[in-house]
């Protein structure tokens, strides 16, 4: 079956799908959450582009596929994670999970979520910290009153 869509149509349709995931992150979360975002897909996007250089590969940042495992990989990261940990994960996703194997679809599982099972082992107590500010208890003021 042929299709007129190509790889950067698609990518980036998926890309603009999570873009309300996204935003409504950062507005809930914070500007932290948006650096989060904005350091992994960055980490993702470079990663690639050296690699390729690297390895005299045509480069193939352009397709988007690695806009898509950032923001995936992004979006599966507690908010207040230190960045240096999702810059981390990108690279691994890119490197290891996707290139090592022979790039867009020669990956024998999805790179951000291979990345993200990655960094649950290295970082487990910082890739469990899901707590919301507003639904934590604080000295001062209770959150269930009896």
């Amino acid at each position: 079956m042929r299709s007129r869509e190509t790889t950067h149509s698609i990518m980036l349709d998926v890309a603009i799908a999570m873009l309300p995931a996204a935003a409504f992150g950062v507005f809930h979360f914070g500007l932290h959450a948006l650096g989060v975002i904005i350091v992994t897909v960055a980490a993702c996007m470079l990663s690639e582009f050296v690699y390729e250089k690297l390895m005299h590969k045509p480069n193939t940042v352009s397709d988007c596929s690695a806009l898509v495992t950032g923001m995936i990989l992004a979006l599966n990261m507690p908010p207040e994670i230190p960045l240096w940990i999702p810059a981390l994960g990108g690279i691994f996703a890119i490197i290891v999970v996707k290139q090592l194997y022979g790039g867009l679809g020669q990956n024998f599982m999805n790179p951000a979520l291979a990345a993200r099972c990655f960094l649950l082992i290295s970082f487990a107590g910082k890739m469990t910290n899901f707590s919301y500010p507003a639904l934590t208890e604080s000295p001062e003021q209770p959150l269930w009153q009896p």
